[in-house]
């Protein structure tokens, strides 16, 4: 047994049905707070062929319920509650040490930060992306913003060299802002609002280099 129901003029049918037959619908008016909904069939199968489609529920007017759905609203109080995990922080020399006057290089990623949820019902993705990245290299200097995530020897784009001997941690605050999408969709949208995260690298030991004159060895 197979149930279908007029659709305004296109005729759904379950998976395991044939293609049956079409079915008239001439429509109703209902009030504005109401829901049209189209006739009810059944067809039977009787010695492998289906029978006319007969009436089992006249076309209708339902009460429906309005609700008004912002979903660009809800995808950015999604982005404002999201747990952003905060940049990496990479020092390069990459042994805890580095040089005075020396360019000590620092890198990131510029990868963006997604997550998956749901909205009045509707599959949704939200995610963070990277949109400036302030460097605070832990001597007193003022810290270098940039949009540019940085990159590792020998195409460092931000370096900063130490002007005497101690100890400092580089700290990094990025600014992330938040864009969805529809499942499905290819196309990503902004949403209102920016959230930001901070992270640091170890301690960092900075050495001053002295040259030192030696004996030549192959003076004779």
């Amino acid at each position: 047994m197979c149930f279908l129901r007029d659709l305004g003029g296109a005729t759904a049918f379950a998976e395991s049905c044939d293609e049956g037959h079409q079915l008239a619908y001439a429509g109703i008016e209902c009030e504005d707070d109401e829901q049209a909904v189209g006739a009810l069939f059944e067809q039977r199968r009787e010695s492998g062929e289906w029978s006319d489609a007969a009436l089992v529920e006249e076309e209708s007017c339902i009460a429906q319920r309005r609700q008004q759905v912002d979903i660009p609203a809800a995808a950015a109080r999604a982005f404002r509650e999201m747990q952003i995990a905060p940049s990496d922080v990479n020092v390069q020399p990459p042994d805890g040490w580095t040089l005075v006057n020396v360019d000590t290089i620092a890198f990131t990623d510029r990868d963006p930060r997604t997550m998956s949820t749901n909205l009045f019902g509707i599959p949704v993705e939200i995610r963070a992306v990277p949109s400036s990245y302030s460097w605070n290299f832990g001597d007193g200097s003022t810290p270098l913003t940039t949009t540019d995530p940085g990159a590792p020897y020998p195409a460092h784009t931000v370096a900063h060299a130490y002007a005497k001997q101690g100890t400092a941690t580089i700290s990094l605050t990025t600014t992330w802002h938040g864009q969805f999408r529809l499942a499905g969709e290819p196309t990503w949208r902004d949403v209102a609002g920016e959230g930001t995260t901070v992270s640091s690298s170890g301690s960092l030991e900075i050495l001053e280099a002295r040259a030192r004159l030696v004996e030549d060895l192959y003076d004779e």
